[in-house]
């Protein structure tokens, strides 16, 4: 197997503001270090979510830093794009209860978790948000097989759980 070296523009490769954006990112003042060191698993689960046109993210090392593409920017709000690069526990600090326990069992129990539709109260734009979303986290495998990472694919359901619900009172009116 060919074990070369990437640049960030190999690796981070795409027009997308999220591409354009890792590629200039200080990833060594993040506890992942620079991005010639990375494993390939990470550089893998980076490269699948930045040409993923569904939302998802990867959470990545101890301190599950945060990297995402640019469907996902919509869920990140007005984090964005701060969010890059950041712990998922500073960035998600006020649903971190709901998710973080997934987040374990993904990481320390190697275990997918799966929601339909979750009730999240988040606060992307400076106020709380009723919210619900579709998702999972897969573990991801590092280079020695021990578990590096979540991979993470979202869908909204927000809209239509308000629609129904707004449609289910108009009925009982």
């Amino acid at each position: 197997m060919n074990q070369h070296r990437q640049t960030p523009e190999q690796l981070f490769a795409g027009s997308g503001e999220m591409a354009r954006l890792m590629r200039s990112y200080n990833w060594s003042q993040t506890s992942l270090g620079s991005v010639e060191r990375w494993s390939q698993s990470l550089k893998t689960a980076v490269r699948i979510v930045l040409t993923s046109r569904q939302p998802m993210f990867v959470w990545w090392g101890d301190d599950l830093i945060n990297l995402y593409n640019d469907a996902y920017r919509a869920i990140v709000g007005g984090k964005h794009p701060e969010a890059l690069g950041q712990p998922a526990s500073v960035v998600w600090q006020e649903i971190w209860d709901q998710i973080g326990p997934r987040a374990e069992s993904a990481i320390l129990k190697n275990e997918g978790t799966y929601d339909e539709a979750l009730l999240l109260i988040m606060e992307r734009n400076g106020y709380p948000e009723e919210t619900y979303y579709t998702f999972s986290y897969s573990p991801i495998p590092d280079d020695q097989g021990n578990t590096g990472g979540i991979l993470c694919a979202n869908s909204d359901d927000t809209q239509r759980i308000i629609g129904e619900r707004q449609l289910a009172q108009h009925r009982q009116s």
